[in-house]
């Protein structure tokens, strides 16, 4: 269902600087369910550009929304984590990186040809800063580890075999290349539901700050009360 959406009419409230709306989109949430309820059960209150029903169902958007927003975050820390470890294991300290030998078997090779690193860009290594490793961005690494699996298999270099040879960098390979994949998709579908979960609280806003001053308006002696019956549980956030 879409988002509900307000005219464009110069009368409608927009965001105002209040002390009564929460700052943090949880409490808010909380706040804004509290408010579109207690509005279900005085029908004599109306704006002209939205109604209780279309607000209620933003405040169930607004909270849905906030749920699938932390969802999408869980999912993508433990794919970040372990794309960390497998970066340790193929450049980290002298104990972890295992590129290295990579590169010293290319050496043994080629020693008469600048010890083989005519051929690092076949093997997807660059030089970055003073070292010779694959590309830093994930993305990019994770092209890098499919030329390195690639020219490992090639026979010509005899490198195929042996404990850091084409089976080690390939399983490497395969799940960099998933992990990557993945947390790519994840970011995307983050990105679109935190810019849903945005457009959802700036039009509940609206109706918060419209209720607020509708309020105000119709008991200018008790209005504070009112406003705590409304959701508005401290007089300022």
């Amino acid at each position: 269902m879409e988002p509900t959406k307000p005219t464009s009419d110069s009368t409608q409230p927009t965001r105002a600087k209040s002390r009564n709306i929460p700052e943090g989109d949880q409490e808010f949430s909380e706040a804004f369910d509290l408010m579109t309820a207690e509005w279900g059960l005085r029908p004599q209150l109306t704006l002209e550009w939205t109604t209780q029903s279309k607000a209620s169902t933003l405040a169930t958007q607004l909270r849905e929304s906030l749920r699938s927003t932390g969802e999408a975050g869980d999912s993508i820390t433990p794919q970040s984590r372990r794309l960390g470890e497998l970066d340790k294991m193929i450049d980290g300290s002298k104990e972890e990186g295992k590129l290295k030998y990579v590169r010293k078997a290319l050496a043994l090779r080629y020693d008469e040809e600048n010890d083989g690193k005519p051929y690092y860009g076949e093997f997807g290594i660059e030089k970055i800063g003073s070292e010779y490793t694959l590309p830093h961005d994930r993305g990019k690494r994770a092209k890098a580890l499919l030329k390195l699996v690639k020219a490992l298999a090639r026979p010509e270099h005899g490198l195929k075999e042996g404990k850091y040879g084409h089976a080690f960098w390939k399983q490497i390979s395969d799940e960099y290349n998933q992990l990557q994949g993945q947390l790519e998709k994840d970011k995307g579908i983050r990105a679109t539901e935190v810019g849903d979960k945005n457009q959802y609280r700036q039009e509940a806003e609206a109706i918060f700050v419209a209720i607020l001053l509708l309020l105000q308006a119709n008991y200018p002696k008790t209005y504070k009360a009112e406003r705590r019956k409304f959701g508005v549980l401290k007089e300022s956030y």
